[in-house]
């Protein structure tokens, strides 16, 4: 419904994340990737420090630094269950998400229709507390909802850029 409306698309993932934490816990964030340059534009964490989502900014996938970059580039969740001890990931990206409170973690990617990706739903908890399987399903469908709302945002920004201004409301629920 505020998609329909004409909400902002990182407002209505921000209340995405909320809604996930209040019904399955953990710390819930999206991480949005520009399709074209295969970088992230940025994170959205809201239960975190701002700090935290805008230094994901022009992280490249190519590069597979951490759990995000992985699951965008198999294309399949990526589970981290101890972020101190993943080999699989950089030194930098391990820092960041520890020094953010992040140390058990796992990355869904949130596709567009046409099963590209748009971003990853990232679901973090403690490490001795793993998500059970009817938590994991829930980010799984959490995942799909943030790839609607990713796609949203996408042809809102593709209209923008055509047009110069923002699609009228009834454009956007049509």
């Amino acid at each position: 419904m505020r998609i329909a409306h004409g909400d902002a698309p990182t407002e209505v993932l921000a209340d995405v994340c909320r809604e996930f934490e209040r019904l399955a816990g953990g710390v819930a964030g999206v991480t949005i990737l520009e399709p074209t340059a295969q970088v992230f534009e940025q994170g959205v964490f809201p239960s975190l420090s701002p700090d935290y989502g805008r230094s994901l900014a022009g992280i490249a996938v190519s590069d597979r630094p951490g759990s995000c970059a992985l699951a965008v580039a198999a294309g399949q969740t990526v589970e981290c269950p101890d972020v101190a001890a993943d080999e699989r990931f950089s030194d930098e990206w391990k820092a960041l998400s520890l020094r953010h409170g992040l140390k058990a973690l796992v990355s869904i990617p949130a596709l567009h229709r046409d099963g590209h990706a748009l971003g990853t739903f990232v679901v973090a908890y403690a490490p001795e507390a793993p998500l059970g399987p009817m938590q994991r399903a829930l980010a799984g469908e959490f995942a799909v909802l943030s790839g609607f709302v990713l796609a949203y945002r996408q042809t809102r920004l593709e209209h923008e850029q055509a047009v110069g201004e923002p699609p009228l409301r009834a454009e956007i629920a049509a």
